[in-house]
Order: structure tokens, then sequence, then C-alpha cells
């Protein structure tokens, strides 16, 4: 007999006969569900970067990505896709970036460090300004004796402190265009001198603090319009003024015969009180 013959093998390559799709019918895909990473909500384990940091793969493209740089790559990267940048790290995730952070931030930015450099170079130029300020210097106080010096007339030839010894001075300092100096000239030292003039010293230094630069003639035309005839110097370089620690004019000096300060008054003094110190200067 013959044997019958075996049935059809199912080599994978078509379905069975039960399951055969009637001729006519639509055969009907299948497709598998969306597996796009894009659109899959997951936080992803904690690695190691390549360079030894701790790594955590981007929720959106899976690239491994330092911790401390994960949320700036999401937003660079991926800036239309709906992350929460909230819920990328963990609360201790972020703690560890914070220090991080804070241990390679440096001291000062380079903004701050020039910022630094011009308050630093500000601070030495006001110490310098005020150790060399002729302004700062202290005096002679009442008691000590005046420090001499030698000064030219604006009338012609010169005219030394010293030389005077053994009269009483009134030494004022003074400037052209001060309008308390031109008061004083007025009021006080003109008719001071009209007094006084025969018994003691009066010399007048310019200090040019305010105004034009002053000259010898202008300084003569001062004299000539108060009527204030005696000697007057310019102290340009300010070295007397330094020495007498004159901060403002009109600044007097009252001394004795002995070149020893007596009085020192700052401001318009007056008539009356210049008087009263002459008095005193004469009967010392």
């Amino acid at each position: 007999m013959t044997p019958p013959p075996e049935p059809p093998t199912n080599d994978g390559r078509n379905p069975p006969s039960s399951a055969r799709v009637p001729a006519g019918v639509p055969l009907q895909m299948h497709q598998a569900p969306d597996c796009d990473i894009r659109r899959t909500s997951f936080i992803s384990m904690p690695s190691v970067h390549a360079t030894g940091m701790p790594a955590k793969k981007c929720p959106v493209c899976g690239v491994s990505v330092k911790v401390e740089n994960l949320e700036r790559h999401i937003r660079n990267q991926h800036p239309h896709e709906d992350v929460s940048l909230e819920s990328a790290l963990s609360a201790e995730e972020r703690q560890e970036v914070e220090r991080r952070r804070a241990a390679k931030a440096p001291l000062f930015t380079q903004k701050g460090l020039r910022l630094v450099a011009v308050v630093a170079v500000i601070l030495v130029a006001v110490v310098l300004l005020i150790a060399l300020n002729p302004f700062n210097a202290e005096g002679p106080g009442v008691g000590q004796v005046a420090p001499d010096f030698t000064l030219s007339a604006t009338a012609g030839g010169t005219f030394t402190l010293s030389a005077y010894r053994g009269t009483p001075v009134l030494l004022e300092f003074m400037d052209v265009d001060c309008p308390a100096c031109q008061v004083e000239a007025q009021d006080g030292l003109s008719p001071l001198f009209t007094t006084y003039g025969a018994s003691v010293r009066f010399l007048s230094v310019d200090v040019n603090f305010v105004g034009a630069p002053d000259t010898v003639a202008r300084i003569e035309a001062f004299r000539a319009q108060y009527n204030t005839p005696w000697l007057y110097g310019l102290d340009s370089a300010r070295t007397i003024q330094g020495a007498y620690g004159v901060r403002s004019t009109p600044t007097t000096f009252v001394l004795d015969r002995n070149g020893v300060v007596l009085n020192v008054f700052v401001g318009i003094a007056g008539y009356a009180t210049l008087a009263q110190a002459l008095d005193a200067a004469l009967s010392s």
C-alpha cells in the first residue's frame, strides 16, 4: 500500500490553514505600542560620567550627562519638550550639585577683581593725599616758637621773621580773593595798624587758596585798596602755610617779642579781639 501523504509542515512563513485569511478579506496590521523615548516619563538611575563625576541619563534623549549639568542640558537641547526640571534630580542630588558648585566657585569673578583693584587704587590715592596734603600739617600752638622763614616781599626785597625778635609780631595768612580776608583787612587790620603800627610788626602771607592765581600785582592792588601798607609776601609753594598748619584764611598769629605764639585766630577776629591780643603782647 502506498503510505498516506504527510500533512504540510508550517515553516513559519505561512500561517496555519486554520489561521489563513479568506480571500477578499483585507489584512489588518497591528502596530506595536509607541516606544518613542521622548514620550516616556522615567527617572534614570545614577551612573558615573567619563570624568568620574556622578551622571544620569537625560529623560528625553537618553544621553549620559553629569548630574550638575542635567538641567542645563535639558533646557538647551530640548527647549520644546514638556519635561519637569524639578523632577529630573532628587533632593539629595540637588544638594550635591549645589555643594560642588560652591566648592568650584571662585572667590572673586573677573568683574569683582577689577572692582577690587579700582577700590584699592582709590584707597592708596586717598592715603597718599592725606599723607602729603599740606593742609594736614600741624602748626605751632600757643606757647611754642613760631617757625622761622624768609619770603620775597611784593614791594621788593625779602623779609625774615626772626629778624623782628624784640618786637611783637602780627602774622596774617590771607588770600586776595578771600571775602573774609577783605573784611578783616578793611574793618580790623587797617585801623589796627593805625593804632599799633609803630610798636608791632605787621606781616601778611598770601597762600592763594581760592580764586585766580595771585600775583605780585594783584597783592599790591589789594594793599592799596584796603590801606594795608605793611609787608606782604606770596607763599606760592605753600611751604610756610604747611609749616604753620594753616587750613583756611584768614588765620592770624600774634607772637611775643621772642617769637613765641601767644594767640591763634582762625577766621575774622575783628579789631577789638586783635587789639586786646596786641596789648597783651606789648606788656609781656
